[in-house]
């Protein structure tokens, strides 16, 4: 192999890692309305290409960047809650310990609180911080935008809900009891089954 062939191989896996790798992410509501004074629960329903994965958001090599999802909540909006899946084991080879990760599609939960006396529409923006990796390569970290958009309904007012193939379950899993793991600074989590079953709802 030539010299000029090898610096191109070099340069080329290192462009690779350079640029991050592209998740869609879908911003799920619990509900068509809200009433304010109350809470509603939100979801992040994230999608990788095939083969890739990203760190947990508690990495155990804390060289590794972390998933972080940091919600941004307007006035009469406080966070309560945001929740991770428990992660993955994966196994490299020649590893001492397997790495903490969140698999190719996963979700993570949000608790907002709308206090009383909020009318009209509201929009809690995000970011959603990963590193997306192969079997092989792990490549830049990617600040990935979303919100959600939620509607302030008069009290007495009836709410439809919404996404409750996702919702129900993020909900199940606060409320039983299960083992949790909690984003730092709040409270609540998802099931490593939950996430199996939530990763599979579309």
């Amino acid at each position: 192999m030539s010299l000029a062939l090898v610096v191109l191989c070099i340069s080329s896996a290192a462009h690779a890692q350079l640029r991050g790798i592209k998740a869609d992410a879908t911003a799920l509501a619990g509900s068509e309305g809200i009433h304010a004074g109350s809470d509603v629960r939100l979801a992040l329903r994230v999608s990788l290409p095939q083969g890739f994965h990203v760190q947990s958001n508690k990495p155990r090599d804390p060289l590794l960047i972390a998933t972080e999802l940091k919600v941004d909540p307007p006035a009469g909006v406080s966070v309560a809650e945001v929740v991770f899946p428990t992660p993955v084991d994966l196994r490299q080879a020649g590893a001492d310990q397997p790495l903490a990760v969140f698999e190719q599609s996963f979700v993570v939960g949000v608790r907002v609180t709308v206090a009383p006396g909020t009318t009209g529409e509201i929009v809690v923006p995000a970011r959603l911080r990963y590193q997306a990796c192969d079997d092989k390569t792990c490549f830049a970290p990617t600040n990935l935008t979303t919100q959600w958009t939620l509607r302030v309904v008069p009290a007495g007012t009836p709410t439809r809900p919404l996404n409750r193939d996702v919702i129900d379950r993020i909900e199940l899993y606060f409320e039983g009891g299960l083992l949790l793991q909690r984003a730092p600074g709040t409270a609540g989590g998802l099931t490593a089954a939950a996430l199996r079953v939530l990763a599979g709802a579309s």
